[in-house]
């Protein structure tokens, strides 16, 4: 994992648009920890044509900045590694907007403040997008390494797919809505 220069990373054309509007995808996970880097490698994979609508931030462990990444968009999806003793590659998908209203209480990641505890600091002080979803990936080794584990590495065609798959609905549906 790198730290580059943050505040040049969290700006895109819809900061500074007054209306929500747009995609972002947020990569969370520390990369220098195995699998808890999958939500990188999985947006290192996604084909230019999915990316091309959509701003993207690879935050690493700051999560802290999530607001800023979330700001001026209209939908947004978080991509992070989660530990729910589920079978490395398992995908959940998560409608935060209903959790961050009370209907679920936590997802299981590897990182100690949650991303549902970042959005309710955000939520207080900012609009959260109007589609929030949470694309979370079980992982299987979380050790001292730059690479994600073979049994990750084997499903990375499959969860780029389910990815993409995802990522294209929603591009659509804003399109549709704008």
């Amino acid at each position: 994992m790198y730290a580059p220069k943050l505040a040049d990373t969290m700006r895109c054309p819809h900061s500074a648009i007054p209306e929500p509007t747009g995609l972002c995808i947020v990569t969370v996970g520390n990369s220098l920890r195995g699998d808890d880097g999958i939500a990188v490698a999985l947006c290192d994979n996604l084909p230019e044509r999915v990316l091309n609508g959509a701003c993207r931030f690879d935050l690493g462990t700051y999560t802290n900045r999530l607001g800023e990444c979330l700001h001026g968009h209209k939908a947004a999806i978080i991509i992070d590694s989660t530990c729910d003793g589920l079978s490395p590659g398992s995908v959940t998908i998560i409608d935060l907007n209903v959790m961050l209203d009370g209907q679920s209480t936590n997802i299981r990641s590897t990182h100690g403040f949650s991303v549902i505890d970042e959005l309710k600091i955000v939520r207080e002080t900012d609009r959260l997008p109007n589609r929030l979803i949470f694309f979370g990936v079980e992982i299987g080794e979380v050790n001292w390494k730059e690479e994600i584990s073979p049994a990750l590495n084997k499903k990375l065609p499959q969860l780029v797919s389910n990815l993409s798959f995802l990522v294209e609905r929603i591009l659509e549906a804003l399109r549709k809505n704008a």
